[in-house]
């Protein structure tokens, strides 16, 4: 099989790879019908609201007073013939003291907030992922966009070509390199096709799993993401990070839990009161209390646990406001590396690449211009339009890095999300 043979096989079967990827037209989202579908859809995040119900379930029950418990007894005695019997009603109530109980819905009252405070958490990390993957996917469809004009361009230029080719106008060796150049621009655009597709199926993963519906992004805004100061990013995340509610939620957990198991070494009382009645015809009323001796089980073990306990959500709490400074710190300086490429991209670039590679594709038609000239056209427009659309993309993420980073810009608004 010859080279030409091999090139149309080639474009035959990207064609055919193509296919599938193309029989359906996807529906169209913006980035907040995104978010709203991911409030409403997403798997983890309704674990973690799963989670957040179960400690307030277990709440309510912390707050339960104990149950009553009733006995009746009946003696039937007998001697040589004679019967006599003895029957018994008791009412037993165990009695808490108040700080314990008090104690212990503090304590199970402060593990709901940090359940919530969890929930805003995993909403803030999952809808960064959401922004991102939506963002990757508007990224993977731009290059689509910028492939398929420079292989158009090569789709023409091989149709010139052969007729250039048959008018003696053009070498065998220039018509079989604009062929090739058409292939690896079909294969391109095919693979950028297929990472489409699976950023597209990323984005349907976290936004509505399950379902068949195809989602595609809408464009990015052209526009650069707006300006961010260290300082306000900072003060924003100490006032808004969930990381830090949930760990100061703990710490107060910690110290009810404390306080309820110091409580215990004071056993709780429990009053009984019944009726009894003989045969006899004697019978009345009594009343008893039953106070456990704290002789060999102090609670000496469990009070140290706890301490323990409270010590650890304290370090936690501490580290947590640490790793969330790092955090902003880090994705600000992602986002203002950025920036200062972008901006250096902006002067580098001069004049549209486009412009030139379609001033360069007529110049060759025409025999004005050798084909290294419209090879170098094509492969500037492919470099120059992919670096801009990856710096913009990178960009946005950054920026949104931000926003997950100090706890949200809109006033919570993920934290609401989250929590419902």
């Amino acid at each position: 099989m010859n080279t030409t043979s091999l090139t149309i096989a080639g474009l035959v079967a990207i064609a055919l790879l193509r296919t599938p990827a193309q029989a359906q037209e996807p529906q169209r989202i913006t980035l907040a019908e995104a978010l709203a579908l991911f409030s409403r859809n997403n798997l983890e995040l309704q674990l973690s609201r799963a989670d957040a119900a179960e400690a307030a379930g277990l709440a309510l029950q912390a707050a339960a007073f104990p149950n009553p418990s009733i006995v009746a007894t009946h003696e039937p005695l007998a001697n040589s013939g004679a019967t006599y019997s003895e029957s018994y009603v008791n009412l037993s109530q165990r009695i808490e003291w108040p700080g314990t109980r008090a104690a212990r819905k503090r304590a199970a009252a402060h593990a709901v907030s940090a359940a919530v405070a969890r929930v805003a958490a995993d909403s803030l990390r999952i809808a960064f992922a959401v922004k991102r993957a939506f963002v990757e996917a508007a990224h993977a469809e731009n290059q689509i966009t910028l492939l398929a004009r420079v292989t158009a361009v090569f789709r023409a230029a091989e149709q010139r070509a052969g007729a250039r080719f048959a008018e003696g106008d053009l070498s065998r060796y220039d018509l079989q390199r604009v062929r090739t150049e058409r292939m690896r621009y079909e294969s391109a655009l095919a693979e950028a096709e297929l990472d489409a597709e699976a950023a597209r199926r990323t984005l349907v993963l976290l936004v509505a799993p399950g379902t068949a519906t195809g989602l595609a992004p809408e464009p990015l805004p052209g526009a650069a993401p707006p300006s961010v100061r260290v300082e306000s990013a900072l003060a924003l995340a100490l006032a808004r990070r969930p990381e830090l509610r949930a760990a100061t939620a703990a710490v107060d957990g910690a110290a009810a839990g404390a306080a309820s198991v110091r409580s215990e070494r004071i056993p709780d009382i429990t009053a009984t009161a019944g009726f009894k009645g003989q045969s006899d015809g004697f019978g009345g009323g009594y009343f008893g209390v039953s106070l456990p001796l704290p002789l060999w089980d102090r609670r000496g073990g469990a009070a140290e646990a706890a301490q323990a306990r409270l010590a650890g959500s304290e370090a936690r709490l501490a580290l947590t406001g640490r790793q969330i400074e790092n955090d902003v710190r880090r994705a600000m300086d992602a986002y203002l590396s950025l920036l200062r490429r972008s901006a250096l991209l902006d002067d580098a670039q001069a004049g549209d690449a486009g412009d030139l590679l379609e001033m360069a594709q007529v110049a060759w038609s025409e025999g004005e211009m050798g084909l290294l000239g419209l090879l170098d056209a094509a492969a500037a427009l492919r470099d120059a339009k992919s670096l801009e659309a990856r710096l913009r993309s990178d960009l946005w993420i950054a920026y949104y890095d931000i926003e997950r980073a100090v706890g949200g810009f809109d006033g919570h608004a993920n934290d609401r999300e989250g929590a419902r």
